[in-house]
C-alpha cells in the first residue's frame, strides 16, 4: 500500500484511532488506548509498531473469527 494520508482522531475517552488511508480507497485502522493529551506524532509511531508486531505475530496465533 502506498501511504497517502494519515489521519488521528481521539474517538472515545481514552480511545485513539489511527487511520493510515493508500491509493485505491486502501484503509488500516488502528484503535488503542491513550493518555489524555498524548501528541498524534506518538499515536502515528505506536500503531505502526503495533502493525509490525501483527506482521511478526505466528500466523496460528492470528484468528480468521476474531477479523
Amino acid at each position: 500500500m502506498r501511504l497517502e494520508n494519515t489521519n488521528v482522531a481521539r474517538t472515545t475517552a481514552g480511545t485513539i484511532t489511527v487511520e493510515f488511508r493508500g491509493e485505491g480507497n486502501d484503509l488500516i485502522t488502528v484503535r488503542m488506548s491513550a493518555e489524555p493529551g498524548s501528541a498524534d506524532e506518538a499515536a502515528i509511531i505506536r500503531a505502526k509498531e503495533m502493525m509490525a508486531e501483527l506482521v511478526a505475530a505466528p500466523s496460528d496465533r492470528i484468528s480468521p473469527s476474531a477479523v
